[in-house]
């Protein structure tokens, strides 16, 4: 029986992804060694893949054969494979899609004109859009990070950056550090013409705001409240901040309000940049809401994660009452918790309808 669930017989340990965004003509390539083990020998193997040309598959060093299941979102190699470790390359490309999911393209408007951001949103089942991979939250694994960026550009993924070199006058090389294990969804990298803030520091992490050109002016807040709650969150959970850094990035065109990518948490523009001199008291606790329940996330969801996605409720449910918490520590006087129980009391409301489902 055809299944969309991977077999637990190959677990992946670490992932070498390499991508090459071309920004002008809004396409990728790409190529991914994924260092794994399996249980026993295999015939084939099946790993997850959609929307990608697979251009080249070899499992230790030999070629295999390979095949795409659009329905099941499935590409399996075939040729025997010996229990034990195994190495699997893949070369890859794809297209740099407008549906604000998988390795996806927003326009950014400088000054009169428009400009290319290449980005991610891999929840819940979307890194499969960008490279061949065990896309289930329990397949967790390290990942090593390696941009081909426009030279002149920021880039920017989970791990620290390592190092930068140029390949071509048009081309510069970005290595980044190794992450910790990570479920695929919570992947990420970002490329584009964004600038970035001073980093500041907060317990030895450091934290930036990733910003269009021109709205440095509008990161300070969101900097306060990170601050607050990456140091609070460490005491309440006895743990320091997970990750090597923490960046904040704003985009202007993202599906939701906010993803908690490990050292890579990206938002909608509105939700991270405010000018709190301007702004409404309702719109400052917007902010400060979303971003604290992201940062709670880095401990909660990333760090430990759900198995499957019927605990993504729990996983949520947590991390916006630990969003709560913080704020109501950053801000007494908002008296957040009455809020609070407004929103509750409307959503019992509606879910004793007899048309909710």
């Amino acid at each position: 029986m055809l299944s969309h669930r991977l077999s637990r017989t190959v677990l992946p340990l670490h992932y070498a992804l390499h991508l090459v965004p071309d920004l002008e003509n809004h396409t990728f390539t790409g190529s991914v060694r994924i260092e794994a083990t399996a249980d026993q020998a295999l015939k084939e193997l099946t790993l997850n893949a959609i929307e990608l040309n697979v251009s080249s598959a070899q499992v230790n060093g030999q070629a295999v054969g390979f095949s795409l299941d659009t329905d099941l979102e499935q590409l399996t190699l075939s040729g025997l494979v010996a229990a034990g470790p195994l190495t699997i390359d893949l070369e890859f490309s794809g297209i740099l899609n407008d549906r604000l999911r998988g390795f996806y393209r927003s326009t950014l408007n400088i000054e009169g004109q428009d400009h290319t951001v290449a980005t991610t949103q891999f929840q819940s089942t979307d890194a499969r859009r960008c490279f061949p991979c065990f896309d289930e939250p329990d397949f967790k694994a390290t990942f090593g990070i390696t941009l081909d960026a426009p030279s002149g550009l920021l880039a920017i993924s989970n791990g620290a950056e390592v190092s930068r070199t140029s390949l071509t006058p048009q081309v510069d090389r970005v290595v980044f550090a190794d992450t910790i294990a990570l479920s695929t969804y919570l992947v990420a990298f970002v490329v584009g013409p964004l600038a970035a803030t001073d980093p500041i520091d907060v317990g030895g992490i450091p934290v930036r705001v990733i910003h269009p050109p021109g709205k440095g002016h509008l990161t300070q807040f969101a900097l306060e409240v990170a601050a607050h709650s990456l140091r609070w969150f460490a005491e309440w959970y006895d743990l320091p901040v997970p990750g090597g850094k923490v960046d904040l990035v704003a985009l202007p065109d993202f599906a939701f309000g906010a993803m908690e990518n490990l050292g890579c948490i990206t938002f909608r523009e509105v939700l991270l940049l405010v000018d709190p001199e301007q702004a409404t008291q309702q719109e400052l606790e917007a902010v400060a809401a979303v971003l604290s329940h992201e940062l709670a996330h880095l401990w909660f969801g990333d760090l430990v994660t759900m198995r499957w996605w019927n605990g993504i409720w729990l996983n949520e449910a947590f991390a916006t009452f630990m969003e709560m918490k913080a704020v109501e520590t950053f801000r007494p006087q908002w008296d957040i918790w009455t809020g609070f129980g407004t929103s509750r009391a409307a959503a019992l409301d509606v879910d004793s309808l007899a048309a909710t489902r």
